[in-house]
């Protein structure tokens, strides 16, 4: 007797009995789902990537996220578990605010704890992470695909060869936590499991609430999805009949194990800075699931995709497009029953559709439709700005229904034809994905080119590193704040601030801070970008205890940034090969050294203050400096140019110029030999109100005869 309570799946499976349309027990589906991941992992990724130590490691998110770690792993025990007080020292951060991961950070701390000499120095578990987001893909696919009903072994490779491929992980390669796509794809195995009766709905209820706490963990981006879905799931199950009160009892239970882990975590009762970017940013442009610059589709994007990426990233790729046509003219008639199968799963979908446009409606860049958003909800829009990221579990359910719905009982031809369609489109989603893969190979592969070595006579000084401005209290040089960050962490020092997601800003007292006399053993750093027009501009001015350190010969400049050391002097600093510039201090004025210099055809020699930029190939000729592109007021001022050059005098080796935006000239002449002694060349120039805040250069240019040595050039503002 049929049991018409059941819910019908929404595809029927497959069950021709031979090759490759035999059916699969469990433990062989996933075992053989596992397999095929650690061959990708392989195909990806060197040992040397999965031990942490690839250029990967070097730059943006995933950096800001190991240095997170290294606080953390350093630090005592706090409640709330995610607490460390060495990052935004002396209030601290949650470590989930550096998306380290707390799911993993937290076992490894205790491992630390218990064993502490177990791992190597600076070790870090994110290459480790990345080889189990691929396993995570493979076995949630091979989850979600058996719950819709295809338990065989094409259906398998079929589904764990997009899932290993999916466009969105390899765009997100350089944010570890937001790789871990497989959340959703368990989430959305788990509502069918309980919607189908596959599983109990009280089973299905438990492991919602235990994903949920996972996704938490990773990133509370997934919490929406996995919290999203338990609802539906929830409110399905009372629409077709099973208890409202029961589904109330699942959600208190829900929300009681969730709020004490939250609180224990640090998750709540947290206060942080609203950022903004919703609808500005961080949308999704109708166009995005169909372009996404594979190589197969581009639209213009491009053959390769170029990060950074940005949040609305959805691309689908050439083979689910391929798939998706076919797909619904095969099973027109089930998809106009999906609404009243699965209503609030529908409901849900077109929720997460709506918020992921954002309230500023977009196709391929052009603003088409806009509407204000309601105060009330600034709460939700300032939590989750990305709202391109809305729409993974959509193109998540498209993707497994679309592979599902082709892969249901059939006549042997329609399956011969179905499988073909399949077996092509997986062809197409791998060809299109291959630039990216290729990329993401090579850079695993390279090893790490951040230099620490050099940074150790500093901070075998140092107990604190301060930089200014906290981050979040200027316009931001990301960049040099997770170098920073990672110089701190790699030693072992208490930092200020840093590269957060969100922070409990209190800028006025860290200006009144910074303000205060330096403090010994304390390093302090600002970056280049900041001071870069500094004196000549009012956008920035130096602290007053920086101004005194560097008079006091405590400061040197880099090409990212400046860095003061109290109670060093020159001789401490001269002999370092970090160092590119002393500080001279000239009042109303600046000097560049030559490591500050831009070069299309030159090479640094030597170390410290002794650095020079001399071509790297003597027979050719080309730019050999230029710079510093500073925008200046209206004014006259004396310009500076030292060089020096082994040829004889009155041989010509050069011409060098004084410019405005590359093609206003206020100053030209020859480089000349000067047997091998510093040459000055110096005069004024005038800057005409017309032509206040274009960029100001002084330029050289070598011919390729004799040699040329650029020493450094300064630029002083002497009227107005």
């Amino acid at each position: 007797m049929t049991d018409r309570s059941r819910i019908a799946p929404l595809t029927t499976p497959l069950t021709t009995p031979h090759g490759f349309w035999r059916e699969l027990s469990a433990p062989i589906s996933y075992l053989l789902a596992v397999t095929l991941a650690c061959g990708f992992v392989a195909y990806l990724f060197p040992l040397s990537f999965l031990a942490g130590h690839s250029t990967v490691f070097d730059y943006g998110d995933i950096a800001q996220h190991v240095s997170g770690w290294w606080y953390y792993a350093r630090d005592n025990w706090h409640i709330p578990l995610l607490h460390t007080g060495r990052l935004n020292h002396p209030e601290g951060i949650s470590v989930a605010l550096t998306d380290s991961i707390p799911l993993v950070a937290l076992p490894f701390k205790l491992l630390l704890t218990l064993f502490p000499n177990l791992l190597p120095e600076h070790f870090h578990y994110f290459g480790l992470w990345m080889a189990l987001v691929f396993v995570g893909q493979a076995v949630a696919a091979t989850m979600l695909i058996r719950a819709l009903g295809a338990k065989n072994l094409f259906a398998l490779l079929i589904s764990v060869g997009f899932a290993l491929t999916w466009p969105v992980v390899h765009a997100r390669y350089h944010h570890a936590a937001l790789m871990m796509q497989s959340v959703i794809i368990f989430a959305l195995a788990l509502y069918f499991l309980g919607r189908n009766q596959t599983w109990p709905s009280s089973r299905v209820s438990a492991a919602f609430i235990g994903l949920t706490l996972v996704a938490l963990t990773i990133h509370p981006y997934f919490l929406p999805f996995t919290a999203g879905l338990f609802g539906a799931f929830l409110a399905d199950q009372a629409l077709k009949g099973e208890s409202w009160v029961l589904q109330l009892k699942r959600l208190l239970a829900f929300g009681l194990v969730f709020g004490l882990t939250a609180w224990g975590l640090g998750y709540l009762g947290r206060q942080s800075s609203y950022l903004g970017g919703y609808g500005n940013f961080f949308y999704l442009d109708l166009i995005a699931p169909f372009c996404g610059g594979g190589k197969l589709v581009t639209c213009g994007v491009g053959p390769v995709f170029a990060f950074p990426y940005h949040e609305g990233f959805n691309y689908l790729g050439a083979g689910l497009l391929f798939l998706v046509p076919f797909a619904l003219l095969f099973n027109w008639r089930a998809v106009l029953a999906l609404p009243k199968k699965y209503p609030a799963l529908l409901l849900l979908l077109v929720g997460f559709f709506l918020y992921a446009i954002s309230n500023r409606v977009r196709y391929a860049g052009v603003e088409v439709f806009s509407f204000a958003l309601p105060s009330w909800l600034h709460w939700l829009t300032g939590t989750f700005r990305a709202s391109g990221r809305f729409f993974w579990l959509v193109s998540q359910l498209i993707l497994f229904v679309t592979l599902a719905s082709l892969l249901k009982k059939r006549a042997w031809p329609a399956a011969l034809a179905a499988s073909l369609l399949l077996a092509t489109a997986l062809v197409l989603q791998i060809k299109d994905v291959k630039p990216w893969l290729d990329r993401i190979r090579t850079e695993a592969a390279n090893p790490s080119k951040v230099d620490y070595a050099s940074w150790a006579p500093v901070m075998a000084q140092v107990d604190k590193v301060v930089i200014y401005p906290t981050y979040q209290c200027a316009p931001p040089h990301y960049q040099h704040y997770i170098w920073v960050m990672q110089l701190a962490g790699y030693y072992g020092k208490l930092i200020n601030s840093g590269y957060t997601a969100r922070s409990h800003l209190t800028c006025a007292d860290d200006e009144t801070e910074i303000n205060q006399p330096f403090e010994p053993r304390h390093l302090y750093m600002i970056s280049s970008a900041y001071y870069h027009s500094s004196p000549f501009s009012s956008n920035f001015a130096y602290p007053a205890p920086f101004l005194k350190a560097m008079a006091q010969g405590e400061c040197v400049r880099r090409t990212d940034g400046l860095a003061c050391l109290p109670g060093s002097n020159p001789d401490f600093w001269k002999t370092l090969p970090l160092v590119s510039s002393p500080i001279q201090l000239i009042p109303e004025g600046r000097q560049w050294r030559a490591a500050e210099f831009s070069t299309n055809i030159g090479q640094l020699v030597g170390t410290g203050f002794e650095q020079r930029l001399k071509p790297k190939d003597p027979q050719k000729e080309g730019w050999l400096s230029f710079g510093p592109s500073v925008a200046l007021p209206a004014g006259t001022y004396r310009y500076v140019l030292e060089y020096v050059s082994d040829a004889a005098p009155g041989q010509h080796t050069g011409n060098w110029d004084v410019s405005l935006e590359n093609d206003i000239k206020l100053a030209s002449g020859e480089l000349l030999g000067t047997q091998g002694k510093i040459q000055r060349l110096e005069g004024l120039v005038t800057v005409a109100p017309q032509d206040a805040g274009k960029p100001f250069e002084i330029r050289t240019y070598f011919l390729a005869k004799g040699d040329v040595q650029i020493v450094s050039s300064a630029l002083q503002k002497v009227a107005r």
